[in-house]
């Protein structure tokens, strides 16, 4: 029987043995199992890694703001990482200090948790999967891009979900124009109509 104590430790063993590109630490899925709701987030930021918590950062934040807005509270979902490592980039600059950033994940490094997430899933046993940005997007559904498909409820037979695409919340920190606000507050009233009906 699959467990999160035996989902962490297989995390903890290919963070252990990654050695193709640096990362900055790792953590697990949060919230109750099972649950109806099950969000999936990119990767883990600085704050994520150092609270050992998904969606604490800045993003987080936007993301619990909204969450409230349709009467949900986090105790009630569960959030976890298409990839549960930090991906990170290292940059020295002209004074030979080295910054530490995020990056996206590689595909190959998604490919690495793909069964942990499935079981994850099954652990969960959600009503629906709410993907936050591209790569979570691409790796439940077919689509390439999240502003082909968001605010819809697409069914994955493979896995027998249903699956609700959304923006990242921290794309409301890169793009501030009305119009894209409107889009994703739309969005979550969309999910809560899903909600509803499941």
């Amino acid at each position: 029987m699959i467990s999160t104590i035996n989902l962490e430790e297989q995390i903890r063993h290919i963070c252990d043995n990654y050695k193709d590109a640096p990362i900055g630490g790792w953590i697990i899925g949060n919230g109750p199992i099972p649950a109806d709701i099950l969000f999936v987030g990119e990767a883990p930021g600085k704050t994520e890694v150092e609270l050992k918590k998904p969606f604490v950062g800045m993003a987080g934040k936007t993301f619990e703001k909204y969450l409230n807005t349709i009467g949900l509270s986090r105790d009630a979902i569960r959030i976890t990482n298409t990839c549960f490592f930090r991906p990170i980039k290292l940059t020295i600059g002209k004074t030979g200090r080295t910054t530490v950033s995020n990056r996206p994940p590689k595909t190959s490094e998604v490919n690495l948790f793909k069964k942990i997430l499935d079981e994850e899933v099954n652990l969960v046993n959600p009503k629906v999967i709410v993907t936050l940005g591209n790569i979570p997007l691409r790796r439940f559904t077919d689509y390439k891009s999240i502003g082909e498909c968001h605010g819809q409820l697409i069914f994955n037979k493979y896995i027998n979900r249903s699956i609700f695409p959304m923006y990242h919340p921290s794309a409301l920190t890169y793009n501030q124009s009305g119009d894209f606000l409107k889009m994703y507050e739309d969005d979550w009233q969309k999910l809560k109509d899903v909600l509803i009906k499941l």
